[in-house]
């Protein structure tokens, strides 16, 4: 260290130290001063004695500094009492020193850039505290004499600390003494308690004394029978005595006495008294009233607080009695719908409730109780409240002539209030008279006659049919609809005498199954069917909804229903059933028909002893034709090579796309390899023959691996993965080929496990990131939100395709982990997005068929502060495939939370309206491949059939893969509400995402 001079405080521009108030106590005055000269000594404008506890620092003494307790870890003393005894640690800059660099007393207040410090011991030699300095400029001039200054110091501050310990030890033993005669004391308080003891028991009643020092209570016999328990009479701590009161007391109990303690009763006598309710051990509840006085020294300091407890029980049970037959009669009173008053022998009012008040707006000085009730009818006729009775009611309305008996009258205010007015006698003489209020049932009544002529409107007019039938089919009552759908017209003159039959149904035993349903059920729901019109003939579906109507006792007496015709409905349904099979683009079989077709092969085979052959191909240089010509010409060159391989292929062969340029055949009874090869390399040669595209030829290959059942695999899905892998072999063998399927091929399961396992590194070093791909409305160009999209860069491979690492994912069982952290972060960065906005994330059938989804979706809501209402929760129809019921379970409780489901690639995997009538979506996304072909008449037919069955069902509709102007003009015409693609914008990172998307709408 140099042997520069301290600076004075003054010259280093640091704040002028702080200057502690003056305490007090002797110790800290000493310690202050200590602390003030080590300041002076050494020229820094801190010092402290710092004092250690078990995870804590406080300053003893400070000169300089605030006070502060500062955590032990953080602190530096933490590293000044490690040292060695005697041994002092000097920083020269803390800042420099990466033990203390981000020390709390470094980065904020007071700054300290340099520190010195030496341990300060007990007498037993025991570490408490250190002695330490502090400056806010780094100092390099502590030298080993100023360390032994400082080790003198310390010495000084052991000193005042050890005389300190001494003095508490001498109070202490003071304390003990005077604690000895209060001993003394109490024990002749005893002896009186005593002389007391026959008294309490002859009266029942007890006697206490609180010591005000020990703050403990000892207790009588009588106290001790009242409690029932402690018959020792044993002193007790003050909270175990409250501790035997019950809860909703034992606060207010404690407050009372607590104030008598402390000197500030309110009470003569400096006591205190309260009325409690005291638990005892057998769970009684008894209620007692406690008065204690204060009991003071000569110098008025008070020394204890003595007094009685009584057992009021009894009473304290006939006042609640009391108290909850008056309050009981009051609210029934009060409850009562109608007004009453209750008049005595005496004519004067004895009881009334606030409701007569109401209905005859009454003031309370007209009536009160006590009031003459003849003044009331006074008033009343004076309003002229009576004028529309008959003459025979006014008389005793107006002038109490009752008549015998109970009367009645109902009749209309002056205001247009509808009363009745209801007089009884009574046995003593009085009378009672009560007014209830008809106008709302009279005005029910009238709305239910409009009511009916409403319905009888809108049951004749409606534009669905709507029946009323006997239990055994036969309809009684339907409407001009229901006519029209059975063929008889609109105005249903031609209606068969006696009604028609329910029974219209062509598939056989289809009405047995409806009456059946009906009966078991009490209800049917949405019971579509084909059904013979009875004029006419015309086959239609339609689509029905029933219910039983049941008599007062339960049993039912006919069922009532609702027709729809459902012929449109059904023929969109067959067309996506169709398109949930087939290829969009080549018409083909996609990969569900695929590998069903595969299992009933298999099974076919192993039943009559034949062989399966499956072939999976996959187009050569296909990506460049895409990138040189563009998507249309290659989608294009999908649909001449789909062809070529159809025309290739003899009756009972299965050609199948099952996606991108991926084919796959079925070819049954062809077990002879040298046949198979053959075949091969006519479809190898079918697909290398020049293409025209538009004028300009291309070329492309096939690669193809070949498996045959049973040698390469007994199952569907065995036999398709070991095509997979001889094909992979074909490709790696200059592709245009093909392979059969060897066992040694088997090293593409090695490759498949190793990029699993990067996989699982990725996701445990955060590999996986999130882009975020912007969705607009299609009304006015709003955006509504964003869909959150996995992305992996591999540190070796780069880029690798979310195509090939999802399966994967979802084979493994990772997509749990993977799918719960891309939910989580994408609600943490949704929550920060303005306004609305809405987050959609992707949710796997995996996911689905592991437990923990909802919690999931619960921990990522509630870690984020998302509201549930922005995030979407994505699933295509293959989740809907599993354990549908559970399911569809599952998806309730989620929308039940608030959280919107969405049906993504809608149209292309297992597509079924059944789902979209069990579960309420709030959206419906049509799949990227229709959006493409939306020119094309079938993939046209298909947008309009969604959009409809989403208009009737209040769902939004969302096009998926906009990329040309021409498609965002055909998705708004079609009625899509919302748009997603890359001519609106690519996935791109958070920021850039929520740039684009602010660039749009300032545009």
């Amino acid at each position: 260290m140099s042997a520069s001079r301290p600076v004075p405080h003054s010259d280093r521009g640091a704040a002028a130290p702080v200057q502690n108030a003056p305490r007090e106590d002797g110790l800290e005055s000493r310690l202050d001063a200590l602390c003030r000269s080590v300041a002076e000594v050494f020229a820094v404008p801190m010092a402290a004695i710092a004092l250690i506890d078990a995870d804590r620092i406080r300053f003893r003494a400070r000169y300089g500094l605030a006070e502060a307790v500062i955590d032990r870890e953080d602190a530096l003393c933490q590293h000044t009492i490690r040292q060695p005894r005697g041994h002092a640690l000097v920083v020269p800059d803390l800042t420099r020193d990466e033990r203390f660099v981000y020390s709390s007393l470094v980065v904020g207040a007071p700054h300290a850039r340099f520190y010195a410090g030496l341990a300060i011991r007990s007498g037993a030699g025991r570490v408490v505290g250190t002695l330490c300095l502090m400056d806010r400029v780094p100092r390099d001039d502590v030298s080993s004499d100023r360390v032994r200054v400082l080790q003198e110091l310390a010495l000084v501050a052991e000193a005042h600390l050890e005389l300190d310990e001494a003095r508490r030890a001498s109070e202490a033993a003071e304390r003990r003494r005077a604690e000895a005669h209060l001993l003394e004391w109490e024990a002749r308080q005893r002896a009186l308690e005593a002389a007391h003891a026959m008294a309490e028991q002859i009266a029942a009643f007890g006697h206490w004394r609180i010591d005000a020092a020990t703050r403990t209570i000892a207790w009588s016999d009588g106290i001790a029978r009242i409690f029932g328990r402690n018959a020792e009479r044993a002193t007790l701590p003050l909270e175990t005595h409250i501790g035997f009161y019950h809860p909703d007391d034992r606060e207010r109990v404690w407050a009372a006495m607590d104030e008598a303690l402390a000197g500030r009763s309110r009470t003569l006598g400096g006591g205190y008294e309260h009325r409690s309710r005291i638990l005892r051990p057998d769970g009684e509840i008894r209620v007692v009233a406690v008065h204690g006085i204060g009991e003071h020294d000569d110098a008025g300091r008070l020394v204890s607080i003595f007094g009685v407890c009584l057992d009021v029980t009894g009473m304290a049970r006939s006042e609640q009695r009391l108290r909850e037959t008056g309050e009981a009669m009051r609210a029934a009173l009060e409850a009562m719908d109608q007004g009453l008053v209750m008049i005595g022998p005496d004519d004067r009012v004895q009881v009334h409730n606030q409701r007569v008040r109401d209905l005859l707006e009454l003031p309370e000085d007209v009536l009160h109780e006590g009031v003459s009730y003849r003044a009331v009818r006074r008033f009343l006729g004076r309003r002229r409240e009576f004028v529309h009775a008959p003459p025979e009611a006014q008389e005793w309305l107006e002038h109490g002539d009752f008549p015998p008996g109970v009367q009645r009258y109902e009749g209309m205010r002056p205001n247009g209030t509808i009363l009745e007015v209801r007089h009884a006698p009574m046995a003593s003489g009085g009378h009672i008279c009560t007014f209830t209020d008809l106008t709302a049932s009279r005005q029910s009544e009238a709305a239910l006659r409009s009511a009916e002529a409403d319905y009888q409107s809108l049951f004749q007019n409606a534009v669905i049919g709507v029946y009323r039938a006997r239990l055994d089919g036969g309809i009684v009552q339907a409407n001009r609809a229901l006519a029209r759908l059975h063929g008889y017209g609109d105005a249903g003159l031609s209606l068969p005498e006696g009604g028609f039959s329910h029974d219209w149904y062509i598939e056989p035993g289809r009405h047995e199954a409806f009456l059946a349903c009906l009966e078991r059920e009490g209800h049917v729901e949405d019971f579509v069917s084909e059904v013979r019109r009875h004029a006419g003939g015309e086959r239609i579906w339609v689509s029905e909804t029933a219910w039983v109507v049941r008599d007062a006792a339960g049993r039912p007496i006919w069922f009532e229903g609702t027709v729809a015709d459902a012929t449109e409905r059904k023929r969109a349904q067959a067309l996506i059933e169709h398109m949930a099979r087939h290829d969009a683009l080549t018409g083909l079989p996609n990969r569900r028909l695929f590998q069903e077709t595969l299992a009933r092969e298999i099974d076919g085979a192993r039943r009559d002893g034949g062989s399966v052959v499956v072939l999976c191909c996959d187009l050569d240089r296909f990506k460049a034709v895409n990138d040189t010509f563009g998507h249309p010409a290659g989608d294009a060159l999908l649909r001449v090579v789909a062809g070529r391989l159809r025309a290739t292929l003899r009756e009972g062969d299965v050609v199948a796309r099952l996606g991108g340029d991926e084919f796959a055949i079925i070819l049954p009874s062809r077990g002879k390899q040298r046949r198979i090869a053959a075949f091969a390399r006519r479809l190898i040669q079918a697909a290398g023959r020049p293409v025209d595209l538009g004028g300009r030829a291309t070329t492309v290959g096939v690669s193809i691996g070949v498996a045959v059942w049973p040698k390469h695999g007994d199952s569907a899905d065995t036999l398709f993965k070991n095509a997979d892998i001889a094909l992979y072999r074909a490709k790696d063998s200059g592709r245009n080929t093909f392979r059969f399927y060897e066992s040694g091929m088997a090293l593409a399961v090695v490759t498949r496990n190793l990029l699993e396992i990067e996989m699982r590194e990725s996701i445990r070093s955060g590999g996986f990131a999130l882009h975020y791909q912007p969705i607009f409305a299609l009304a006015d160009g709003a955006p509504q939100g964003f869909e959150a999209l996995l992305r992996w860069n591999h540190p070796m491979r780069g880029p690798i395709s979310p195509g090939a690492f999802i399966p994967l994912a979802e084979e493994s069982g990772l997509i749990t982990q993977l799918g719960a952290w891309a939910l989580h972060e994408a609600c943490r960065e949704a929550a920060s997005w303005p306004g609305d906005l809405r987050v959609a994330v992707n949710v796997s059938a995996v996911q689905f068929r592991k437990t923990g989804l909802e919690q999931s979706v619960m921990r990522a809501l509630a870690a984020s502060g998302l509201p549930a209402g922005r995030l979407e929760l994505e699933i295509t129809e293959s989740v809907l495939m599993q354990d549908s019921d559970a399911v569809i379970g599952s998806l309730h409780r989620l929308r039940a939370m608030g959280v919107r489901i969405a049906l993504d690639d809608f149209g292309t995997g297992y597509s079924s309206l059944s789902y979209l009538c069990r579960f309420p979506f709030d959206k419906i996304k049509i799949d990227r491949a229709f959006i493409r072909d939306i020119d094309e008449p079938v993939a046209a037919a298909v947008v309009r059939a969604v959009v409809g069955l989403g208009e009737r069902l209040g769902m939004a509709i969302t096009a998926e893969g906009v990329e040309t102007e021409e498609q965002l003009v055909q998705v708004r015409r079609k009625g899509c509400t919302e748009v997603q693609g890359f001519l609106l914008g690519r996935p791109l990172p958070a920021a850039e995402a929520m740039t684009l998307v602010a660039g749009r709408v300032a545009a």
